[in-house]
């Protein structure tokens, strides 16, 4: 997917559509229906500001991102830098709330598999998302812990189940290099891949939500923090470091920088 200056903006060497949340939604289903066609596997991911930070300190992450993949913007962080550059963002595209939508919008019969977490949390995203999204097949999951072993051993599984959606719930770059791995795997063609971090906490019901309150003024990462103080740093050493990496961007004119074309 190729993106150009006209609908999209450049931040830190990343292009992000400039879509609403419905546009997403059509983007994402068109290429559900292509791989249920089987057409080619895509890629999609969510970077927000730790993504990008992570991203600029490894360049070959960058460039899979950059080549490889749909990249949704999340976060308040993304959204700012977006509108400091005269090109806002029109919505929030978080995975937390787009992915939902995308299941529920899924044709009927729609095979999915969870991969990602601590044993057991996807297995109970699995089962919540069967009751909720019933009109889906929730095929399997599997903990997020794989050595290389344990790695050829879910690729094996994957290829028999064949599922048509696989939700990857690691941290970057772990779950995109994951997907980078197995996206033109001819076994598996025809797959959506969606990296979707740590959301299964959130889905499976670990995790809260921040209020809408705390949403509309941007501030979820702290209600985050609140919930899990261990992401402290995170917040508090990486919201300065990549405000200055943008401000820097912005007066040295690279954050269009580019290796190569998107996905």
């Amino acid at each position: 997917m190729t993106m150009n200056a006209v609908d999209s903006v450049a931040i830190l060497g990343i292009r992000f559509p400039r879509l609403f949340v419905e546009e997403a939604v059509a983007l994402l289903l068109s290429k559900l229906r292509a791989a249920s066609a089987g057409g080619p596997s895509t890629g999609v991911c969510f970077p927000d500001m730790s993504t990008l930070n992570l991203a600029v300190e490894q360049p070959q992450f960058r460039r899979l991102l950059q080549r490889r993949m749909i990249v949704l913007a999340d976060g308040a962080g993304v959204m700012w830098v977006a509108s400091c550059r005269g090109q806002p963002l029109p919505a929030n595209l978080n995975g937390t709330d787009l992915v939902p939508r995308l299941l529920l919008a899924a044709p009927a019969g729609t095979t999915v598999f969870l991969l990602g977490g601590r044993d057991g949390v996807a297995e109970k995203t699995r089962e919540r998302f069967a009751t909720r999204f019933a009109h889906l097949r929730f095929v399997g999951s599997s903990h997020g812990y794989l050595d290389a072993e344990g790695e050829a051993q879910l690729v094996e599984r994957l290829r028999v189940l064949r599922p048509v959606v696989i939700l990857v719930g690691m941290g970057n770059p772990q779950q995109v290099e994951l997907i980078d791995r197995h996206l033109d795997d001819p076994s598996l063609r025809g797959t959506l891949w969606l990296a979707v971090g740590g959301q299964f906490d959130y889905y499976g019901g670990a995790l809260r939500r921040a209020p809408q309150l705390l949403r509309r003024l941007r501030l979820e990462w702290l209600y985050i923090v609140m919930q899990q103080p261990h992401k402290l740093r995170r917040y508090f050493v990486g919201i300065p470091r990549y405000l200055g990496r943008c401000a820097l961007a912005a007066l040295t004119g690279s954050h269009d920088i580019s290796d190569g074309e998107s996905a």
